[in-house]
Formats: C-alpha cells, sequence, structure tokens
C-alpha cells in the first residue's frame, strides 16, 4: 500500500511539473521576518522587505510576441494576515504583451516614478531606514509616518491601480517608459508619468515627471513630481544620489524639495549600506522649512543565493527618534 501512495505522489508531481512547464507559470515569493525597535515605541516582529506570494506566467505567442501575466499578494509573516484589507493582489495585478516593440501591460502595478527610488537608495526602500527614505522622496511626507501634508496632497505613492504601461526596449543602455493611469471618475483628471533610464557598466542615471491622477471630481489641484537620480560603481563601492521635487499645486502646503545620497559597499561577504536624507517645505507661509533629516547604517549578509540577514540602524533628527533592526530574508 506505501508503494502505490508514493508511485501515485510520484506521477501526481510529474504531472504537475508538466502542467506548469506548458502553461510556463512561475510561483514565488518572499518571507522577511526580524526584530525592530523605535525610540519610545515597543519591540516588534516587523518585517524589512515586504512578504509577498506571486504567479507570473507567459504564452509564445509567435513572430516574438509573448503574451505576460502577473499576480502578486503582500502578507504579514508575523501573523500571516493580508496587507491590504479587501485586496487579494495588492502589489501586481496586470496583464500584457511584450515583444520586439518593447513590453506594454494593464491593470496595478508600482507606480513609475516612485520604483526609481530603489536604483538609488542602499535600502532599496526597505526596512526602518528605506522606510524612511521612500516617503520623503514622495514629497509631503515625514519620515516619522506622520504626514506633513493632508494625504490626500502627497503626490508620490507606492502602486497605482487602472494603469497602462510602457516599457521600451533598451537602446544603448537607454529606455524610456510612461504611464497612464485612469481616475475612473467623471470630471475628475487621469495621470501620467513619463521616465527615462540609463544602465551601462557602472553608470547608472533616470529623470522622470508625473502629474497625479485625481481622486476627487472637480478638484483644483494637479500635483505634480519631478525626480532625477544616478549612480556609479567604483570597485567594491557604489554611490548613488536622488533629487526629487513635490509640487501640490496648493498654496499653503507648496512645494516640497527631497535630498538622498547613498553608498554600499561590499565587505566581508556582505554589504555595509549608507544612507542620508532630507527635505525641505516651500509654501506662502515657509520658506526653506526643514521637514524631514535621516541617515542610516546597515549590514547585509547572504547565507545563500536565496538567504540573507541583515542588521540596521538609523536616525531620524527630525523626529528625535532612533531606530534598530535584524532580521533574515528567505526568497523561494
Amino acid at each position: 500500500m506505501k508503494k502505490i501512495t508514493l508511485a501515485a505522489l510520484i506521477i501526481g508531481a510529474f504531472a504537475a511539473a508538466t502542467a506548469q512547464a506548458q502553461s510556463n507559470v512561475t510561483v514565488y515569493g518572499v518571507v522577511d521576518l526580524g526584530i525592530a525597535k523605535t525610540t519610545g515605541g515597543a519591540l516588534l516582529e516587523r518585517e524589512n522587505q515586504a512578504s509577498r506570494l506571486g504567479f507570473k506566467g507567459t504564452e509564445d505567442l509567435g513572430n516574438g510576441l509573448k503574451a505576460i501575466f502577473n499576480l502578486e499578494s503582500e502578507f504579514k509573516a508575523d501573523t500571516g494576515a493580508q496587507a491590504t484589507a479587501n485586496t487579494l493582489f495588492d502589489r501586481q495585478a496586470w496583464v500584457g504583451l511584450t515583444g520586439d516593440f518593447g513590453t506594454v501591460y494593464l491593470g496595478r502595478t508600482k507606480d513609475l516614478i516612485d520604483g526609481t527610488l530603489a536604483r538609488v537608495d542602499p535600502f532599496n526602500t526597505y526596512g526602518v531606514i528605506g522606510k524612511i527614505n521612500e516617503p520623503v522622496m514622495r514629497g509631503g511626507q515625514s519620515p516619522n509616518g506622520a504626514q506633513a501634508i493632508p494625504s490626500a496632497s502627497v503626490v508620490g505613492v507606492s502602486r497605482v491601480s487602472n494603469a497602462v504601461t510602457y516599457n521600451s526596449p533598451s537602446f544603448s543602455g537607454f529606455v524610456v517608459s510612461g504611464q497612464y493611469v485612469a481616475s475612473e471618475i467623471k470630471d475628475a483628471d487621469s495621470g501620467f508619468s513619463v521616465v527615462a533610464t540609463y544602465d551601462q557598466g557602472p553608470a547608472s542615471a533616470h529623470a522622470g515627471y508625473q502629474k497625479k491622477v485625481q481622486s476627487v471630481a472637480n478638484a483644483a489641484a494637479e500635483p505634480k513630481l519631478w525626480i532625477v537620480g544616478g549612480g556609479y560603481k567604483f570597485g567594491p563601492a557604489k554611490v548613488t544620489f536622488d533629487y526629487s521635487k513635490a509640487d501640490t499645486d496648493v498654496a499653503a502646503t507648496g512645494e516640497f524639495k527631497s535630498y538622498l545620497l547613498g553608498l554600499a559597499y561590499d565587505i566581508g561577504g556582505g554589504a555595509i549600506k549608507v544612507s542620508y536624507v532630507k527635505q525641505k517645505q516651500d509654501s506662502n507661509t515657509v520658506s526653506g522649512k526643514e521637514t524631514a533629516k535621516a541617515y542610516g547604517l546597515g549590514y547585509d549578509y547572504p547565507l545563500s543565493k536565496r538567504t540573507a540577514v541583515y542588521i540596521y540602524g538609523g536616525r531620524d533628527q527630525f523626529s528625535e527618534k532612533s531606530m534598530y533592526q535584524l532580521g533574515m530574508t528567505h526568497k523561494f
């Protein structure tokens, strides 16, 4: 009986593998968890990068054309709960085509402008340090989680729904991308973004512009965001920078100018990471008001190609809080 059961399991495994190969679907994910502490706060179990489960695949349509899709859901590894209530695939939910013309896809995905930050942030927008850098570069958000302006006026966002995104082929390292975001609301303007990136050898650069989609009808404000950044790798060291200008188009909140400097240095089989971020506000009531200033230091060490441990520490000078984090990441 045991032999029959084992044979059935083997046949089932081969059948599943064959079906997967025919449909060319990949199941992937990340499980990340650690211990974090912020001044004045409780000791927490929290993620460095978002834990997620995803499905992606392609179908060859012939003549170099392929159908593609991606579904990705974030979850909290410390509780097993869905990260976004009532939204199963909160990170990616799109379908598209790819070929010699480039790639075009429709649905929910990463905001083009926001996605450029991972190119220059040594912490890749992750953890207690990356989650300071990320909101600052969006304009209008202070790094301690409190917003300097109402959330509706914060220009940058992490994800966009109802989007059409296009990425061109690479032309000697240059790629041009565009993103249209439908408001799906009568008398509310849709949004769009344009980004150009360059990657060649040790050098990288990007620049972009965004007009934010309006979330309510007949809105007077038309927030806009500009961003430019880049990096260069010198042997084991990579130096990066980023600059963003967020115009809320509201006199009382005005503009936010944000700066980020980063350094990653390969040593001891891992990498030391350092970042510094700063933000200033100009409006009809303030000029050059400092709304954010923070720095971070960390070390990542890979145990294998899929598993790594990390230790981070940082200081948010604006809120006078320090933060620390120790944990591990596993990818599958």
